[in-house]
């Protein structure tokens, strides 16, 4: 605890070590530019900080040991008691985020006593790469056999034409992973005040689209249809009354891109996490994830890819 007896929190988090090369000599961490030390969560925090974004105070840290004394922001998360979606919180962070989104940020951000932390770009290979862990591991979990040549080569050619569709999207600052686990709601607080944000190292410049997404299609909660419908709203409601050259037409486009690449992802992720690791717990979230990407996949943009997960037995055929 601190002086005043607030609860504090210790971060011990030493940098990883890099995993194989799977790909042009990298490791999947780097291909998809996930944090491997401190240093990110210190620039990121610093930055939204200086913006007026509630995130944890670091009071003492040791970078180079991975070691960091941050203030404790609560434990109350956006949820409700009986852990469904609560939409007054949920609005509440869809419309800071409005606001995070709408702002200029620095690619190039400082850490104290450290080399500058540059933000990296949320690229298409980052994208195509993360997407494929489905093909890696969730369709062969269901086939019980990997995918050929063929069909690895159109489930690529796809998600390329997909991504140039949102070459020109808007960029700016995305966090990642914004959704229930990692937005404290702050009772008694108003404004964006009443979020705090956590788990913010991973952040990129990237398409503003994925972080609505990410919490509109929560991967830990079932957010229904109607409930996704009024955040998106009101996030292009803010984003308009800020700025009026905001295009929601192609956000819309944006949003579902974006959706079906992270709803992708999670899935092999998933996957992988049971498999491989050991982590049963997991697989509880597949029919989820499996029914946000189903329901996306009605987009006109998204036509291809709906054609070749229903191929794959990823999705259903309609």
């Amino acid at each position: 605890v601190g002086e005043d007896n607030a609860p504090l929190l210790l971060m011990d988090a030493p940098r990883k070590a890099d995993g194989p090369p799977i790909r042009d000599g990298l490791p999947y961490s780097q291909l998809v530019h996930l944090a491997e030390d401190v240093a990110p969560f210190v620039a990121i925090a610093g930055a939204l900080g200086r913006a007026g974004f509630t995130v944890p105070s670091i009071l003492k840290a040791d970078l180079d040991a991975g070691i960091l004394l941050t203030s404790h922001l609560g434990t109350q998360t956006i949820l409700k008691a009986d852990g469904s979606p609560d939409p007054e919180r949920y609005k509440a962070s869809v419309e800071c985020l409005a606001r995070l989104h709408g702002q200029s940020w620095d690619d190039e951000l400082p850490v104290p006593g450290h080399a500058p932390h540059r933000v990296p770009r949320f690229d298409d290979r980052s994208m195509t790469i993360e997407a494929e862990l489905l093909i890696d591991w969730y369709v062969p979990h269901l086939r019980g056999a990997p995918l050929g040549d063929d069909e690895r080569e159109r489930f690529t050619e796809t998600w390329a034409a997909i991504l140039a569709e949102i070459d020109g999207a808007e960029t700016t600052l995305v966090l990642r992973d914004y959704h229930s686990p990692n937005l404290i709601w702050r009772e008694g607080e108003s404004g964006d005040d009443r979020i705090a944000l956590v788990d913010t190292q991973d952040a990129m410049i990237g398409p503003t689209a994925y972080d609505v997404a990410s919490l509109a299609q929560d991967a830990r909660v079932d957010v229904a249809p109607e409930l996704e419908a009024a955040l998106v709203a009101a996030y292009v409601k803010a984003r308009r009354e800020a700025d009026e050259s905001f295009k929601p037409f192609a956000f819309e486009r944006d949003y579902a891109v974006m959706a079906a690449q992270r709803a992708s992802k999670i899935l092999g992720i998933f996957v992988r996490l049971a498999v491989r690791d050991g982590k049963p717990q997991y697989r509880r979230h597949i029919p989820r994830i499996r029914g946000y990407l189903q329901q996306t996949l009605n987009h006109p943009t998204l036509s291809a890819l709906k054609l070749l997960y229903a191929d794959l037995g990823v999705t259903e055929p309609r």
